[in-house]
C-alpha cells in the first residue's frame, strides 16, 4: 500500500513539474466530445469549434514582474524629427483670363496619366487573388479573429461541465507522510533513540446525487527504527463512511451544479452558433458593400473616360475655331478634373474597405485580396434564392420556434423556477444521517494487510438542527421576486423578437421597392445621356448639359449597386432573425432541417 501511494505521489508530482501537453490534450479530448455532443442534441447538427492548438509553452519576458513594463522615452526615430527648414513646392498662380479672350486660353498638353479602374498596380495583377462570397466566408469561419474568440468562450463553458462531471465520479486521493523523530539519555557515552514513522493513505469519495457522500479510505502506518532498520510496527486500518441529508440538501437541489453545468453547456452551444449566424451575416454584408464600392470605381470610371473624351472634343473644337461657347474648353477641362479626383476617392475608399474587410476575417492586409464583381458573383447571387416565400404571422411562429436566444430565455427561466425551489429547500431543517464501519490490522504479525472482524468498529448517527433561517427565507422571496420579473422579461423578449421578424420582413418588401426604382431610374438617366449627347452633336446645347445628365446617372448606378447589396443583406438578415439560417463550414448556406426543437 505504501508504494501504491509513493507512486501516486510521484506521478503527481511529474505532471505539475513536466510538460503539461498531455494534460492539455487529455482536456480538449473531453471538451470537444462534449461540444460535439451538445451541439448534435441543441442544434441537431456539428459545426467546427476547434480552437487553436496549444502546446502550453507560453515563454518568459523580463517584464513579466516587472512594475514598469515596457518603459517609453521623449525619444522619437529621427526621419520624424521636425527639420529646421521645410521647404513647401507652390505652383504659380495661374494668370487671370477674360471670358473673351481666346486666344489666351491654353491647352494642358501634359494631362494626367490614363488611370484605370484597378486600385493593384499593373505589374501585380497576376498575384491579385478574386474571392467569390462562399471562399470568403469559408476563410472567415476558419480564421475570424472574433470567432475564434467565441470558440474560445464555448471551449471555456464545457471545460466547466467537463470539470462538474468529473466531481461526480469517485475521486481518488492518496497521501504520504513520513516523520523522523529522536530521544537521547545522558549515559556516557550517550545513546540515542531514532525512529521514523511513514503513513500512508488511499481514499476514494463520490458524491451522491441525491445528497450526501460515501468515503472509503485505507490507511498503512509503518514505524522503523532508524540505524539497523528494525520494524518496530506495521498497522493497516480500513474505513468507510457515509454522510445523507434526509432534509435540507436532499433531493435534486444536491445536483443543482450539475443541472446548470450541463445546462450552460446548451446555452453556450446556442449562443456560439447565434453568434456564427451574426458573424456570418456580417462579414457577408461588407463583403456586398465591397462589391457596390467596386461598381462606383467602374462606375466613375466611365465617368471619367467620357469626360476626357468631350475635354478633348471640346479642345479640337476650340482650336478648329468653331466653338460658340468661349468657356466650353476649359468648362469640359474642369469637369474631367472633378472625375478624375472622384475616380482616385473611390479607389480609396475601396482599398481602405477592403483593408478592414481583411482585418475582419482574420486576413494579413499585405494579402492581394480583390472580391468578385457584383454582377459575376454567382455565390453573392445565391442569396436572392434563400428569401422563402411566406407570410409574416409565419415568419413570426417559425423565429418563436426555433430562435436560439429566444430558446436560452426560455429554458434559463426553468433555472431561476428551479432557485426558487432550491432556495425553499434551504429552509427546512438539517436532518443528517452518518454512519461508518472501521476495521484494523493485527498489530502483533508485523501484516497491514491482516484486518481483523474481531477489531472492527461501527458508528450510526442522526441529527437534527435547526438554526434561524432569516437569511434563507429572505433569499427565497428575493428567488421568487427575480422569477417574477424574469417571467416579465421572456413576455418582452418574445415580443421583441416578434418585433424583430416583422420588420425584418416589411425590409424585404422595402428593399425590393427600393431595387425596382433604382433599376428604372439608371434606365431613365441612361436614356437621358444620350438625349443629351444628340443635342450636342446638333449643336442645340452644351456639354454641361451632358455632365449633369451624366453625373445623375452615376449616382443611379451606384444607387442601384447600394440597392442590390442592402437587398441581399436584408434577406440574410430576415433568415438570421427568423432562425432559419443555416451555412456550412465551406462557406455554402445550407437549408437545415427541423430539429423538432
Amino acid at each position: 500500500m505504501t508504494r501504491i501511494a509513493q507512486l501516486l505521489l510521484a506521478l503527481a508530482l511529474l505532471a505539475v513539474a513536466g510538460c503539461s501537453g498531455p494534460v492539455i490534450k487529455s482536456a480538449d479530448r473531453r471538451v470537444y466530445s462534449l461540444i460535439d455532443e451538445r451541439q448534435e442534441a441543441a442544434l441537431g447538427e456539428q459545426h467546427d469549434i476547434r480552437i487553436r492548438e496549444d502546446d502550453g509553452l507560453i515563454g518568459t519576458a523580463g517584464s513579466m514582474y516587472s512594475f514598469t513594463p515596457s518603459p517609453l522615452s521623449a525619444d522619437i526615430p529621427p526621419e520624424f524629427r521636425p527639420t529646421e527648414e521645410v521647404a513647401i513646392a507652390e505652383e504659380e498662380p495661374a494668370e487671370e483670363h477674360n471670358a473673351g479672350d481666346v486666344d489666351e486660353v491654353t491647352t494642358d498638353e501634359e494631362q494626367a496619366a490614363p488611370m484605370t479602374q484597378s486600385i493593384f498596380p499593373d505589374d501585380q495583377q497576376d498575384r491579385v487573388i478574386h474571392n467569390n462570397l462562399e471562399q470568403v466566408l469559408a476563410y472567415a469561419l476558419m480564421h475570424g479573429r472574433d470567432l475564434q474568440n467565441a470558440k474560445e468562450d464555448l471551449y471555456l463553458a464545457a471545460l466547466d461541465l467537463s470539470l462538474e462531471r468529473h466531481l461526480w465520479t469517485p475521486r481518488f486521493m492518496a497521501g504520504l507522510e513520513s516523520t523522523l523523530s529522536g530521544a537521547g539519555d545522558r549515559a556516557v557515552p550517550p545513546q540515542f533513540d531514532r525512529a521514523m514513522q511513514t503513513v500512508s493513505d488511499v481514499s476514494v469519495r463520490q458524491e451522491l446525487p441525491f445528497g450526501g457522500f460515501l468515503t472509503a479510505q485505507a490507511i498503512h502506518t509503518l514505524t522503523r527504527q532508524v540505524g539497523d532498520m528494525v520494524d518496530q510496527g506495521s498497522t493497516g486500518q480500513v474505513i468507510l463512511s457515509a454522510n445523507l441529508p434526509l432534509l435540507r440538501g436532499a433531493g435534486p437541489v444536491a445536483y443543482e451544479n450539475r443541472y446548470q453545468r450541463e445546462r450552460d453547456l446548451i446555452y453556450a452551444v446556442r449562443t456560439f452558433e447565434r453568434f456564427r449566424r451574426f458573424f456570418v451575416v456580417s462579414v457577408a454584408a461588407d463583403y456586398f458593400n465591397l462589391q457596390q464600392a467596386k461598381a462606383a470605381i467602374s462606375n466613375t470610371f466611365k465617368s471619367y473616360n467620357n469626360r476626357s473624351n468631350d475635354w478633348e472634343k471640346a479642345e479640337f473644337i476650340r482650336k478648329m475655331g468653331r466653338s460658340r461657347d468661349v468657356a466650353e474648353a476649359p468648362r469640359a477641362k474642369a469637369n474631367f478634373r472633378s472625375s478624375e479626383s472622384a475616380l482616385v476617392s473611390a479607389k480609396e475608399r475601396y482599398a481602405t474597405a477592403l483593408d478592414r474587410f481583411k482585418i475582419r476575417i482574420g486576413m494579413s492586409v499585405d494579402s492581394w485580396l480583390d472580391v468578385v464583381d457584383q454582377e459575376a458573383d454567382e455565390s453573392s447571387s445565391a442569396v436572392d434564392r434563400l428569401l422563402p416565400n411566406v407570410q409574416e404571422t409565419e415568419a413570426v411562429a417559425t423565429a418563436v420556434r426555433y430562435r436560439l436566444d429566444l430558446l436560452n430565455s426560455i429554458d434559463q427561466l426553468d433555472d431561476f423556477r428551479r432557485g426558487v425551489v432550491n432556495t425553499k429547500n434551504a429552509i427546512l431543517p438539517d436532518l443528517t444521517l452518518s454512519g461508518s464501519y472501521a476495521t484494523d490490522s493485527n498489530a502483533d504479525r508485523q501484516r497491514p494487510g491482516s484486518l481483523r472482524e474481531d477489531r472492527a468498529t461501527w458508528q450510526a448517527a442522526i441529527s437534527v438542527r435547526m438554526s434561524d433561517r432569516w437569511e434563507e427565507t429572505t433569499a427565497h422571496r428575493r428567488a421568487l421576486v427575480i422569477l417574477r420579473r424574469e417571467e416579465r422579461n421572456l413576455e418582452e423578449f418574445t415580443d421583441l423578437v416578434r418585433s424583430e421578424v416583422r420588420r425584418a420582413a416589411r425590409r424585404i418588401d422595402q428593399e425590393t421597392s427600393l431595387q425596382k426604382i433604382q433599376v428604372a431610374n439608371r434606365n431613365e438617366n441612361a436614356m437621358r445621356v444620350d438625349a443629351a449627347r444628340a443635342q450636342v452633336d446638333l449643336g442645340r446645347s452644351t456639354n454641361q448639359d451632358v455632365v449633369d445628365a451624366e453625373n445623375d446617372l452615376l449616382r443611379a448606378e451606384n444607387d442601384l449597386a447600394q440597392a442590390i447589396a442592402n437587398y441581399r443583406r436584408a434577406i440574410l438578415e430576415f433568415r438570421r432573425d427568423t432562425g432559419t439560417l443555416r451555412i456550412d463550414d465551406d462557406g455554402r448556406w445550407g437549408t437545415g432541417h427541423d430539429t423538432g426543437s
